[in-house]
Order: C-alpha cells, then structure tokens, then sequence
C-alpha cells in the first residue's frame, strides 16, 4: 500500500466524519459538488494572491489561504476516489509520471 493509499483512506473516513456532522445523505454526488466549490475557492484565492482579484492577499496569508485550498481540493478528490474504488496513486502514475521517460 503506497503512502498515498494511506492519506486516500484516511481522506474518505473524514468524508464520513463530514455527513454525519453535518446531516449530508452519504454518496459522491455530494464530494463532486464540493469538489467544484473548494476549486472555486482555489482558483478565488490565487487570483487574489496574484492580484487580479478586487479582493487582495499578501504575504503569508496569501500563501496560507492557496495552501489550504489545495489542501480541500486533494482532500475531496482522494475522498472521492476510495469512494469509486480508484487507487488516485496508479492513476497519477499511469497519467502523469509516464511522462518522466519522455523527457
């Protein structure tokens, strides 16, 4: 079991934690939905790190606020991938790091 593996399952039990605090009906319709708002809120937090935001951030909050955005979005995608049965670190090898040969 690769490291990863271990932080996907872990991801999927907070999940769990998460319906069962807040009353959401289990499922991965939910996870994919939150999935799209956490990037919403990622792509919101870069622009105003970057200063293309009317809502500016500097220094460490700016970088402490992408952080945890990054940290939603891998968090519901790897919840959402040991909900589908889907081993996130074969994939990520078998999609990415194959380009690692080519170059």
């Amino acid at each position: 079991m690769s490291q990863l593996s271990v932080v996907q399952a872990r991801a999927e039990r907070i999940s769990r934690q998460y319906e069962a605090a807040f009353g959401i009906a289990p499922g991965e319709d939910w996870i994919v939905f939150k999935l799209q708002e956490e990037l919403g809120e990622l792509t919101q937090a870069y622009l105003a790190a970057t200063a293309r935001s009317r809502h500016k951030a500097e220094g460490d909050g700016a970088r402490d606020a992408l952080a945890r955005e990054i940290a939603d979005v891998l968090g519901f995608t790897l919840a959402l991938a040991e909900r589908l049965g889907i081993d996130a670190g074969a994939a990520l090898e078998a999609k990415w790091m194959r380009y690692e040969a080519a170059s």
